[in-house]
């Protein structure tokens, strides 16, 4: 699970969190589950080994609002390991209210070229273990 506490910045007119910025707070959790699960962010997968790791898929269900008296904590899982896409399943909550509901998937890809490849097989065994848990 990632937690963080919704900012002041993020709020629009109607002093709620601006509606795109849900996105970022799934994509963020996203991210903390790579670094959790596989030992690295995005940044020294792209730097480092040369492996992007774009979304080609988003859907989300908006449950209710978040203002900057909220921690919103986001669950991810690995709902599907395909041969190159990973699909997430990413909930958010406030307490027990639901806040939204999103499925995400990205694909592994060579970063020089912006190809598909298969999922890294040093990240295989992880990535197997978590799909299995769906």
């Amino acid at each position: 699970m990632h937690s963080r506490r919704v900012t002041w910045g993020e709020t629009d007119a109607a002093r709620i969190a601006y509606t795109a910025r849900f996105l970022d707070y799934a994509m963020e959790a996203v991210e903390r589950w790579f670094q959790d699960r596989l030992g690295t962010g995005w940044y020294e997968m792209n730097v480092d080994e040369g492996i992007g790791t774009p979304f080609v898929h988003v859907q989300m269900d908006f449950r209710s609002p978040v203002t900057p008296r909220d921690t919103l904590d986001s669950t991810v899982r690995l709902i599907r390991l395909g041969g190159s896409s990973l699909r997430f399943a990413v909930t958010g909550r406030v307490g027990e209210r639901l806040v939204y509901e999103a499925e995400l998937v990205c694909a592994f890809v060579e970063t020089a070229r912006m190809k598909p490849i298969p999922a890294p097989e040093r990240y295989r065994p992880a990535l197997e273990a978590e799909a299995a848990l769906a």
